[in-house]
């Protein structure tokens, strides 16, 4: 039998309040969430000018687009 979260419950039933805060408090994760989002800008290549821009947020769906 596997201790596999996704194989006992659907993730909003699992993941309730209690398990939400030890997820977003591991240190663990909060590393590797770092490093994921520096690897993506790494990966984007974007311009480092000077100039204020903003990255669309497909997860939310807050739709930014770069200033001019």
């Amino acid at each position: 039998m596997s201790n596999r979260p996704e194989l006992l419950a659907p993730p909003d039933i699992f993941y309730d309040d209690s398990e939400a805060r030890k997820y977003t408090s591991s240190s663990c994760i909060i590393d590797i969430q770092a490093r994921l989002s520096e690897r993506a800008l790494e990966l984007l290549a974007l311009p480092v000018d000077g100039i204020p821009g903003s990255l669309l947020d497909i997860d939310t769906l807050h739709f930014t687009f770069p200033s001019k």
